[in-house]
C-alpha cells in the first residue's frame, strides 16, 4: 500500500509541469477577459472614444478566437500541439505589448484581434496537451486542476484590472500578460524537450476550415451588430447559413472531415456538446444579470457587485480538482448531471428573486451555481475529448472551446438584449425581466441535465 501511494505521488508531482503549462493559457483567457471587462470605461476615456466603439476590443477578440480555433486544433494533430501552443504564446505576448503601446482606439482594437489569434492557438491546444502526455488513470484530476486554474483566472481578472488601472496605469493591463507568457513558454520548452508528442498526417481540410470559419464569423457578428437595422441586419445571419450549408455538404463528402460528422448522430458525443453550449449561454446570463440588478435596482456600490459577482468563480475553483478526481469512480455522466443539477437548482431559486432579498442570498445562490459548473467542466471536457482517437485531440478539443465560446456570445447577447429593451423600467416593473433570465438560463440548463440523465442510463 505505501509503495503505491509513492507511486501515485510520484506520477502526480510528474504531471504537474503539464497542467500549469498548460493551464497558463487557459489562464490568460480567462484573466484577460475579466480585466477587459472592467477596463472598458476607462479606455473610452482614454482614448476620447464611446463605450459601443471600444466594445469592439472584446468583440474582435471573440470575433477572430472562434473563427480560427478550430483551424489552430487541426494544425496541432498535424504539427504537434507544443509547436503551435508556444506559438501563440509569442503571439499573444507580441499582441499584448503593441495593445500597451497603442495610440488610438484604432490600434487598441486591431491589437486586441491579434491577441483574439493568439488565444485561439492556446484553447485549441491547451485540453490536447493534458490528453496526450497524461495517461488516462490521471488525466480526470488533471482535467479538474486545469479547470480550477480557468476558475482563478476569472476570479483574478477583475481584481487585477481595477488594481493596475488605479496604479501602474492603463498599458499594465496587457502587459502583465508578459511573464505569464514567458513562464508558459519556459514551461513548453522543457516538455517538448521531455516528451514526444504523437502526430498524424491529417490533411488540413482547409476548405471545411474556411466554411466553418465564415459561418462562426457571421453568427457572432450578427449577435454583435446592434446598430444597424433592416437587411444590413440579417446579412451576417446569411452568410452564417450559407456558410454552414456549405461546411454540411463539403464535410459530408471529405476524405478526412475535421470532425466526422457521423458522431452527430451518436447521443455520447451530442450530450456533451449541447450540454458545453449550454454552460456558456447559462454563465453567461449568471455573470450579467446580476451586475446590472445588484447595480442599477438595489443600488450597490461598484466593488460590492465584484465581490458577489466572484462567488461564481470561486465556487468552480473550489470544486473543479474534486470533481477531476471523481471521473474514474463517478463517471463523466453521473458528474454531468450532478454538477448541471446543482446550477439548475441556483437558477430556478434566482427566478424566484424578491426586491428584498439581502446581497448574500445572490452570493450563495451563485455559489452554488459555481460549484455545480466545477463539477461539471471536468467531467464534460472528459467526455468531448474522449469521444476521438488521440490523432485528434486537437481539432476536438477547440471544437469544444469553441461550441463554449458560441453559448457565451448567444447568452450575452440574450442578456444585454432583454436588460437594454427594458431599461429604465423601475424596480418593481423590472423584477419579471431578471426572473425571464434566470428562467431562460434553467430552461436550457433543464434541457442538458434531461439529456444527461438519458445519457447515464444508456451508460449502464
Amino acid at each position: 500500500m505505501q509503495a503505491l501511494t509513492e507511486n501515485r505521488s510520484h506520477a502526480i508531482t510528474r504531471d504537474w509541469p503539464i497542467i500549469f503549462t498548460a493551464g497558463a493559457g487557459f489562464f490568460l483567457s480567462a484573466m484577460d477577459t475579466g480585466i477587459m471587462n472592467v477596463a472598458l470605461p476607462a479606455l473610452s476615456q482614454i482614448f476620447h472614444s464611446n463605450v459601443r466603439v471600444m466594445a469592439w476590443t472584446a468583440t474582435l477578440y471573440l470575433l477572430l478566437l472562434s473563427a480560427t480555433i478550430v483551424v489552430f486544433g487541426r494544425i496541432s494533430d498535424r504539427v504537434g500541439r507544443l509547436k503551435v501552443y508556444s506559438l501563440g504564446l509569442i503571439i499573444f505576448a507580441i499582441a499584448s505589448l503593441l495593445c500597451g503601446m497603442s495610440f488610438s482606439a484604432t490600434q487598441l482594437i486591431l491589437f486586441r484581434g491579434l491577441q483574439g489569434i493568439g488565444a485561439a492557438m492556446l484553447q485549441a491546444t491547451s485540453a490536447a496537451i493534458i490528453t496526450t502526455c497524461i495517461p488516462q488513470e490521471r488525466r480526470g484530476a488533471a482535467l479538474g486542476t486545469l479547470g480550477m486554474i480557468l476558475g482563478l483566472g476569472n476570479i483574478l481578472g477583475p481584481g487585477a484590472g481595477g488594481l493596475l488601472l488605479s496604479f501602474a496605469g492603463w498599458p499594465w493591463i496587457f502587459w502583465i500578460n508578459l511573464p505569464i507568457c514567458a513562464v508558459g513558454l519556459w514551461g513548453s520548452f522543457k516538455l517538448a524537450k521531455a516528451t514526444k508528442e504523437s502526430c498524424a498526417r491529417v490533411p488540413l481540410n482547409l476548405t471545411g476550415n474556411l466554411f466553418l470559419g465564415v459561418a462562426v464569423f457571421g453568427f457572432l457578428y450578427g449577435l454583435s451588430a446592434d446598430t444597424v437595422d433592416g437587411f444590413a441586419r440579417t446579412l451576417p445571419f446569411c452568410f452564417f447559413a450559407a456558410a454552414l450549408t456549405g461546411f454540411v455538404v463539403w464535410e459530408a463528402r471529405a476524405a478526412h472531415p475535421i470532425v466526422p460528422l457521423s458522431l452527430f448522430r451518436k447521443v455520447r458525443f451530442v450530450v456533451p456538446v449541447w450540454s458545453g453550449l449550454v454552460l456558456g449561454f447559462a454563465t453567461a446570463i449568471a455573470f450579467i444579470a446580476p451586475a446590472y440588478f445588484l447595480e442599477e435596482i438595489a443600488a450597490l456600490e461598484p466593488w460590492q457587485v465584484g465581490l458577489v459577482n466572484l462567488a461564481a468563480p470561486a465556487g468552480l475553483v473550489l470544486l473543479s480538482g474534486r470533481s477531476g478526481r471523481l471521473i474514474g469512480t463517478w463517471g463523466t455522466a453521473r458528474l454531468t448531471s450532478a454538477g448541471l443539477a446543482l446550477m439548475l437548482i441556483a437558477l430556478l431559486t434566482l427566478s424566484a428573486m424578491q426586491l428584498n432579498w439581502h446581497t448574500a442570498v445572490y452570493g450563495a445562490l451563485l455559489l452554488l451555481y459555481g460549484i455545480g459548473a466545477g463539477l461539471f467542466i471536468p467531467a464534460n471536457l472528459s467526455a468531448i475529448m474522449g469521444s476521438v482517437s488521440e490523432t485528434l485531440q486537437g481539432t476536438i478539443g477547440s471544437v469544444q472551446r469553441m461550441i463554449h465560446n458560441i453559448g457565451l456570445a448567444v447568452g450575452t447577447s440574450a442578456a444585454t438584449a432583454v436588460l437594454h429593451f427594458n431599461s429604465g423600467t423601475e424596480a418593481a416593473g423590472a423584477l419579471p425581466v431578471y426572473r425571464s433570465l434566470w428562467m431562460m438560463a434553467a430552461a436550457a440548463v433543464l434541457l442538458a441535465l434531461l439529456g444527461s440523465v438519458s445519457l447515464s442510463r444508456l451508460r449502464r
